[in-house]
């Protein structure tokens, strides 16, 4: 388990094999950000593939850039699935809309809590032998 704090975000792995992004309070994610933050991912979780809570704090938002880049294979390497939780109607509105109309590559679901989205996240978490 550990964590990477990046200009934008936090990326934590973990004990419950969950990899959690939060998206820090007043950022703007660009491209550029995102693709620091699969890095971090992979570094993280020993390039392994992971259920993945994202998370926004107030006032942060993320750019058309970043929403088309998160559908596709490139951004989703280490992700088995995302469950995203929005703490705003902003947020909601938003995240409604990437799910909606920029159709992840890899299962999402939304969430009025982290709660709500750890629940459903640890139904991929895969078992230790």
């Amino acid at each position: 388990m550990g964590t990477v704090e990046l200009e934008t975000a936090r990326v934590e792995l973990r004990a419950d094999g969950i990899m959690h992004i939060h998206i820090k309070e007043g950022r703007e994610m660009h491209l550029n950000d995102a693709i620091k933050i699969v890095e971090a991912m992979g570094t993280l979780g020993n390039k392994q593939k992971y259920p993945v809570l994202i998370d926004c704090g107030e006032f942060a938002t993320i750019d058309k850039e970043v929403r088309i880049f998160s559908t596709g294979t490139e951004a989703n390497i280490y992700t088995l699935a995302d469950g995203i939780a929005y703490h705003s109607f902003a947020h909601k509105l938003l995240v409604d809309f990437y799910v909606d109309h920029n159709k992840p590559s890899i299962q999402t679901k939304v969430f009025p809590d982290n709660e709500a989205a750890i629940v459903w996240l640890k139904t991929f978490v895969k078992e230790k032998a």
